[in-house]
């Protein structure tokens, strides 16, 4: 059966969740995290998106993000690929690592969207890690408590709705986030399953497959081109690949240079 097509509009705005796979964790060190800040902000300079708020926990993360008129599901394979690839090396780890698709939630409406950064910087309050949001390190709630400091986060979109003046706009917001319950009733999405099973794979189509290796390729300073005439490195590809996609033998062997079905058999089975 056909995935739905996710909603959009030409400029959309998502409460976004991704999790580990079967929930484990996704950051190991608090090095992770940072490595996820930083591809967060590298994908961002890329695809000139706009995020509102953001929360890492151990085993998913929170994103309020507006696409500015991209495609959403490209803007985070293209976040989850480059962490993955991280992760994977750095651990010597194969397989599943997100969940098969992240789970999202449309946002249409000013209030809404306010609620839901209040929900996103409370989650570490709602499992007991903190007592206040300011005190977990890894959301986007210090950044507005300093004022946008970081730089990458667009706090007036949410701060500008509270009051004109600054520095009371931040206090009214603080006052907003602590106060207990919500204003308006958020829709529980942390539950919400994508369908995704042990025969669901990272890699399902041939530009999902080039677009992941030309990542794993540029974050080790190597170009496609110089690798296909590396036996090495060529090899190392298409194990990858066999491990962590439904391609057939025919189409891995096209991505890495025409190379035969049984060829591919025997370099992946050695």
């Amino acid at each position: 059966m056909p995935r739905q097509a996710r909603e959009k509009g030409e400029f959309s705005t998502y409460h976004i969740i991704q999790r580990g796979n079967d929930r484990k964790e996704i950051f190991l060190s608090d090095y992770d995290k940072n490595r996820f800040i930083e591809t967060l902000i590298k994908m961002k300079n890329k695809y000139n998106f706009i995020i509102y708020a953001y929360c890492l926990m151990d085993n998913h993360v929170h994103l309020l993000i507006n696409d500015n008129g991209n495609d959403i599901s490209k803007i985070m394979k293209s976040i989850n690929v480059s962490y993955v690839l991280y992760f994977n090396r750095k651990y010597k780890r194969y397989g599943h690592f997100f969940q098969n698709r992240f789970i999202s939630e449309l946002i249409t409406d000013d209030t809404y969207l306010v609620e839901v950064s209040k929900y996103i910087h409370n989650n570490p309050v709602k499992v007991n890690i903190v007592q206040q949001p300011e005190a977990y390190r890894w959301s986007s709630y210090g950044d507005y408590m300093r004022n946008g400091t970081l730089g990458f986060i667009d706090t007036d979109k949410i701060l500008d709705g509270f009051s004109n003046t600054r520095s009371k706009a931040i206090k009214e917001y603080q006052n907003y986030v602590n106060k207990i319950g919500n204003t308006v009733e958020i829709i529980d999405i942390e539950d919400h399953h994508e369908g995704v099973n042990e025969n669901t794979v990272f890699i399902d189509s041939i530009t999902d497959a080039r677009e992941t290796l030309t990542y794993m390729l540029a974050d080790r300073n190597l170009l496609m081109e110089e690798c296909l005439v590396n036996k090495d490195i060529r090899n190392e590809m298409i194990r990858y690949l066999r491990k962590n996609s439904n391609l057939t033998l025919k189409e891995i062997g096209q991505i890495v240079g025409g190379i035969s079905e049984s060829r591919i058999s025997r370099i992946s089975s050695s």
